[in-house]
């Protein structure tokens, strides 16, 4: 993965010409664009995605702009696949890949799409949907260390002190997802995180396996109640997940660690068997404004891959060091996929299952 700059702001050129395309795909006549006569009985989208992640009157703004009514069906909690009927889908990159490999989505005519050229181009490639043929990326975050402020005098910057050392035995908590597991341990091995060579990832194995009798909680994802409880002091948790525990808890820090780690994102994708995939496209174009951009991401406490939304965006949002690891740390941070392959996924769920007998 390419060296993610949050600060590579575009230059006036592109600026206008952005600008220039944004105008052109919302100055389009609804009508003349979604003539009622040559569409199904019922015109309307069909729009699937998490509850609370888009700002209030979002859709109804859309909606009107558009003239096509907007059927909003949201989810709760993490989702393992797509179930619903949709025309349009916005989730983690995990499941997006999941409907990817099952044919479920269609291929983004980014013809219909002049605003993403908001997208930071660094954005416009993964591992999960190499070339963006699928997904857009609407906004990111990465896996780190959550801790109790009192019991460090510095922030806790290494996988060191989770993986690797006896200082913390017993005031350490452990997510319950073996392979994410595994693959922070590479991470802290200074290899990639997406690597499939089983000689580091035996000892990724042999890491986590010397060092469980010094966890509190393995293989649960109880991490945060028993840091808030104060039963641990250390634990793994997404910036997303750190915020809202901060918010409530001064007395909680959270930091990106040296070595990096996983990056997630949260995209919009169309479904292959909607007979509304225009009107899909448009609404994706009308998400991707830049004031829509900024709300989502600083409401959700989120990073944007949306550079004008970043543009207008507040300076503390921009700052935020629980929303953007800084350029030498980023660099260090990788996307994966979760579909590495049968042989690697076995090898994966058996030194899952030897770690957690050890």
């Amino acid at each position: 993965m390419k060296k993610i700059n949050i600060l590579k702001y575009p230059t006036r050129r592109s600026f206008v010409s952005g600008l220039a395309l944004f105008i052109a795909g919302i100055s389009v006549s609804p009508k003349k664009v979604f003539p009622q006569s040559q569409e199904a009985p019922d015109i309307s989208l069909n729009l699937v995605r998490p509850k609370n992640y888009l700002p209030r009157n979002t859709i109804s703004k859309i909606s009107s702009a558009l003239s096509i009514p907007i059927k909003d069906k949201m989810y709760e909690g993490k989702k393992n696949n797509i179930e619903e009927d949709f025309d349009i889908f916005i989730g983690r990159n995990d499941i997006i890949e999941t409907a990817i490999e099952a044919g479920k989505l269609s291929e983004i005519d980014n013809s219909l799409i002049p605003n993403r050229s908001f997208i930071n181009e660094q954005f416009l490639n993964s591992f999960y949907d190499p070339g963006r043929k699928y997904s857009i990326p609407l906004t990111w975050g990465g896996l780190g260390i959550i801790y109790r402020k009192d019991k460090f005098d510095e922030p806790p910057n290494s996988w060191r002190w989770l993986l690797d050392s006896d200082k913390y035995s017993g005031k350490i908590a452990l997510i319950g997802e073996g392979r994410t597991l595994i693959q922070i341990a590479l991470k802290y091995m200074g290899m990639s995180l997406n690597t499939n060579d089983p000689m580091w990832i035996n000892q990724a194995e042999k890491l986590l396996k010397r060092q469980k009798e010094h966890i509190k909680d393995f293989g649960n994802n109880n991490g945060i109640s028993l840091l808030t409880s104060g039963e641990v002091d250390l634990a793994i948790s997404s910036n997303e997940e750190a915020a809202k525990v901060i918010s409530a808890n001064n007395d909680i820090g959270f930091v990106f660690p040296r070595e990096g780690s996983l990056i997630w994102e949260d995209a919009i994708c169309i479904a292959k068997s909607s007979n509304k995939k225009e009107s899909a496209h448009y609404f994706i174009n009308s998400l991707l404004d830049a004031k829509i951009g900024k709300n989502i991401a600083e409401e959700n406490s989120l990073a944007t891959s949306n550079m004008m939304a970043l543009d207008i965006s507040s300076e503390s949002y921009k700052n935020d060091g629980l929303i953007f690891p800084n350029d030498q740390i980023i660099e260090r941070y990788e996307d994966t996929s979760n579909i590495l392959g049968f042989d690697y996924e076995m090898m994966i769920d058996e030194m899952w299952e030897n770690i957690k007998d050890a």
